[in-house]
């Protein structure tokens, strides 16, 4: 969808109304066969999590009451649900994050249930019931787990770490997916692994790529250079066209199973262990199948600024291929029989590269806003944050860098790796 149209259409009459008696008694009968036992559904309430708020999608609260069979006393649980959103622009922006919402239940029913039982390592929630447009999921908060504090921008390295090692849980567990049902993940699930936010007809992604290019026109380092100038209208867009093929299946690096969206919004620390214990992630709906550099270069260059990424990348690359190593041991696989040696993995990083970069550059025009911008145009102008997602974000993006110094450098030093990712590298 491009056009700047804002017609407002809901998919159900009740925000609330998300699902039937019927359907929660399947939820209920699902979570207790877990503690196998049985029970019958009293009564269930939906409401909404407020704490959490999101853009391709909405969070409720279920709440079940029930009576084991054995007992007469009524018992509660807290599940978590994630919804297409209650109010879209139009229809076709509906069906797109329907489509979204959609691909990642099926991933939860299809494979990452059966992805958590290959390491004892807790790095994802079960998932209890899906449907096109919801899915229901473990409450992560009742299991010990928190999200970070309101208000956090970057993490720090020691926050960083439980994550890759939760990146490098879920690799592990592909890699010993695949070789237990002798099947290629990217094959078996490719209907459910299409891409839904990096491609020429994606608005989110083509409105921020005209950003990144008007950004990287204005920087300082290139504003009085003529043959950067010239470079930035002409090669940069082409150049930047090789990303659409990074999020393809790789016909020389190994593949995995990805999260693609690692950044500090997307992780449940443990409460008490959260420096030993691995990360949980949430909002599978970008996944991919890709080389695992993609992810580890996406948590690096999206959680901190690019001169802190600098200083502890190599940190977080032995960080992260030790406790590759050390899982893919647990369950019983070579990393270097398949094509995951320090070595291959270093040249995927460096092969991958420019996807990190320009992916960041683009992530920094919604995720690093300034003041909670988005959040606020969203609630009070619901017309000018559509257009601002869907339609043209550049002169808004101009504008708040002028307006915020903290933005300005932060997203001129985001375009400057790029730009030695591309013009300097080029020009050497």
């Amino acid at each position: 969808m491009s056009k700047d149209i804002y017609s407002p259409v809901s998919p159900r009459v009740n925000r609330l109304e998300l699902l039937t008696f019927e359907e929660c008694e399947k939820i209920l009968k699902a979570v207790l066969a877990d503690q196998q036992q049985k029970g019958k559904l009293n009564e269930f309430k939906i409401v909404p999590a407020i704490e959490h708020v999101g853009f391709l999608g909405e969070y409720y609260h279920l709440i079940l009451s029930y009576q084991l069979a054995s007992e007469s006393e009524q018992r509660s649980t807290r599940l978590f649900v994630k919804s297409v959103i209650y109010e879209s622009a139009n229809m076709s922006y509906y069906e797109e994050k329907k489509s979204i919402i959609k691909k990642e239940a099926k991933l939860y029913e299809l494979l990452l249930n059966d992805l958590k039982k290959f390491s004892a390592h807790v790095w994802c929630a079960k998932c209890y019931f899906t449907r096109d447009d919801l899915f229901v999921m473990q409450n992560i908060e009742d299991l010990g787990y928190r999200s970070l504090p309101a208000g956090t921008r970057f993490l720090s390295e020691q926050q960083l770490l439980p994550m890759v090692k939760a990146l490098a849980t879920l690799h592990a567990s592909s890699v010993a997916y695949e070789k237990c049902h002798r099947l290629t993940i990217g094959v078996a699930f490719k209907d459910w692994l299409l891409e839904k936010s990096i491609d020429p007809d994606i608005v989110w992604w083509t409105t921020g790529i005209k950003a990144v290019l008007a950004v990287a026109a204005a920087h300082p380092r290139v504003a009085n250079d003529a043959a950067a100038q010239e470079y930035i209208v002409n090669e940069l867009p082409r150049c930047l066209d090789r990303v659409y093929f990074m999020v393809n299946p790789s016909p020389v690096h190994r593949n995995v199973f990805l999260h693609r969206d690692a950044w500090g919004g997307n992780v449940f620390y443990h409460q008490e262990q959260s420096q030993d214990v691995g990360c949980v992630l949430v909002d599978f709906q970008l996944c991919r199948y890709a080389p695992p550099a993609v992810d580890l270069l996406m948590a690096s260059y999206l959680n901190v600024e690019p001169a802190q990424r600098r200083q502890i990348m190599e940190r977080l690359t032995s960080c992260y291929y030790e406790h590759l190593v050390e899982e893919l041991k647990a369950m019983d696989i070579d990393a270097q029989h398949e094509q995951l040696s320090r070595a291959d993995f270093e040249q995927s990083l460096k092969d991958f590269a420019l996807f990190g970069a320009t992916y960041n550059c683009i992530a920094a025009t919604i995720l690093r806003l300034p003041d909670n911008y988005l959040k606020q145009l969203k609630d009070e102008q619901p017309m000018e944050f559509h257009r601002f997602c869907n339609v043209d974000r550049t002169a808004a993006v101009l504008r708040l860098m002028t307006q915020h110094e903290d933005f300005r450098s932060y997203i001129y030093a985001c375009v400057e790796d790029l730009l030695e990712l591309t013009y300097y590298k080029e020009a050497n």
